[in-house]
């Protein structure tokens, strides 16, 4: 018989103590088990460890949770994890990397010490909506007909990308076969709980590393009922800096029963909305949303060329920068780029502003106000090429003043409904007031007799159009008009004060200094993601600082 072994002691030094001590597995085990209680402990309870982080709490790709964030050394992994952790006057830096995270963030600051999640680089930090790459690598394509391919999938599927652009989202797979069968056809999909159907025009087959999709959420209510966010932000005193926000689920920030929120200097790439505080939740007040910059590329090249109808692009997305509703809001100096309705906001209550923004290409509106706009001023914005540029539809109480802004519309063939400056439908609209504006466009606006207007003013404005005053406004009558400048243009002299404003001085027209747009890190002239940008900063119309 094997002779037995013999238990021998392991012996564990310890510096400055040379005497042995022995430990048995079962003791070794014991202690190690004390020790890992002891960092779960730590890591639930959430001991006071501001003072060991010095004012910064540090997130990285490489991070873990179990750490305090106090240096990058040791950061956390999770956003998520960082704002349970910050106090008053912290600041949560985001070091470069993609967090497919969705963060709800309930712990804030106190007045002159807020909490601030910012890029540690700027424009490097992503937070992404999208789902793993890993998760495509199983699916199974199949021809489905011309350029149409078809795969099982295990949720539905809300938004896709393929080869960096957005594709569009179908109706059914009989509206699919349909639009990409039409000439200049872009890649579109359509998605069941089961099923992923994909048009790609060009003739390549699906590839997994072409494709980007976003995660599994809640099926989608009616307009605007988004129930999860990237950024779910309840916490008061509290400041989002130098982000860039990718393929967003649904809302990229959702502001809810909060107060004294600052986001400056984002970049929001293709947001259902990028700041939304819907109706149905606790509104906000003292936001700040400035200097951030909002694309949906390429939802206005869909248009552009005639590929789909109004009605399609209409039902595809909001694609807005803000839906704020809340009091004491202010959204100034922000780049909306290829939206649906660019700015929404209709604040309850308050003083409100939208100062100094520039609006390029809405496939709709480009203001929308769209409910109560309580003392909100609209002023020194420039808006171009907007299916409408200012959308009161309606407002209700008001009162709503939109003050020395320019809208300026390219030439495009008028039956195509394109280039108004005004809409006035939805129900009884009051208390709004147009002064000193310059439009350029195809005609004043189009409204209907269902929506009777209540001390409407457009006053001392400068208005070059193609048609008459009154063309489409069906309660021109009940608009007090007033010192407007009216210049009648025909088709060539459009297109010639388009690239000449010296040729509307006479109505007020001069190109427009926004001051500082946009973030600040962001180079508009080289970032692929300003590119269709760059022929409007060159417009005679504006004047870069």
């Amino acid at each position: 018989m094997a002779e037995q072994r013999r238990w021998r002691p392991f012996r564990l030094r310890i510096p400055g103590r040379p005497r042995r001590l022995p430990c048995r597995l079962a003791s070794c085990s014991a202690l190690a088990a004390l020790s890992l209680g002891t960092i779960a402990c730590l890591f639930y309870l959430q001991p006071p460890s501001g003072w060991l982080r010095r004012g910064v709490v540090h997130v990285a790709p490489d991070g873990f949770d179990g750490f305090i964030g106090h240096s990058r050394r040791f950061p956390l992994r999770t956003i998520q994890r960082a704002v349970q952790l910050a106090e008053p006057g912290e600041t949560i830096l985001i070091w470069p990397g993609i967090y497919r995270e969705e963060v709800h963030w309930r712990r804030g600051g106190r007045p002159g010490k807020p909490v601030v999640l910012r890029s540690a680089l700027p424009g490097q930090a992503v937070i992404s909506g999208g789902a793993l790459p890993a998760v495509m690598d199983g699916w199974r394509w199949r021809p489905r007909g011309p350029h149409l391919w078809s795969t099982p999938v295990g949720w539905r599927v809300d938004g896709l990308r393929w080869r960096g652009l957005m594709a569009y989202r179908g109706d059914s797979t009989t509206h699919l076969r349909q639009i990409c069968a039409r000439p200049g056809a872009w890649p579109a999909f359509v998605s069941s709980a089961r099923e992923l159907w994909l048009c790609l025009p060009g003739g390549q087959r699906p590839a997994s590393e072409a494709l980007e999709v976003r995660r599994p959420m809640p099926a989608r209510t009616r307009s605007g009922g988004h129930q999860v966010a990237s950024l779910w932000i309840e916490a008061p005193y509290v400041e989002v800096r130098d982000l860039r926000f990718d393929f967003a689920v649904m809302a990229a920030i959702q502001l809810w029963n909060t107060h004294h929120v600052r986001l400056e200097g984002n970049l929001f790439d293709g947001a259902d909305v990028a700041v939304n505080d819907n109706p149905a939740l606790q509104p906000p007040r003292a936001i700040v949303v400035t200097r951030n910059f909002s694309r949906c590329y390429p939802l206005y090249e869909w248009a552009r060329w005639g590929w789909l109808s109004w009605r399609e692009l209409y039902r595809y997305s909001n694609c807005s920068l803000t839906w704020l509703r809340g009091s004491d809001v202010e959204v100034s100096g922000n780049i909306v780029l290829q939206a649906g309705d660019a700015i929404k906001i209709s604040p309850r209550a308050g003083a409100n502003l939208a100062r100094n923004n520039l609006i390029v290409e809405t496939t709709d509106d480009g203001f929308e106000f769209d409910g109560a706009a309580r003392h909100l001023r609209v002023e020194h914005n420039l808006v171009f090429n907007a299916f409408v540029a200012l959308a009161p539809s309606p407002v209700s109480p008001g009162p709503l003043l939109i003050r020395d802004n320019t809208v300026v519309q390219f030439p495009f063939a008028p039956e195509r409904g394109q280039g108004v400056l005004l809409k006035l439908m939805g129900g009884p609209i009051r208390h709004v007031a147009l002064h000193e504006n310059v439009y350029l466009g195809y005609k004043i606006g189009y409204g209907d007799l269902d929506s009777p207007l209540s001390d409407v003013r457009i006053e001392a404005n400068g208005l070059a159009i193609l048609t008459d005053r009154n063309d489409g406004l069906a309660q021109a009558d009940q608009i007090h008009w007033r010192a407007n400048r009216y210049l009648r243009l025909s088709m060539s002299a459009w297109n010639e004060a388009r690239a000449r404003p010296a040729l509307l001085a006479s109505l007020g027209a001069r190109p427009r200094q926004l001051g500082p747009i946009g973030p600040a890190w962001l180079d508009l002239h080289r970032d692929p993601a300003a590119a269709p940008l760059r022929p409007y900063l060159q417009s005679p119309w504006l004047v870069r600082p």
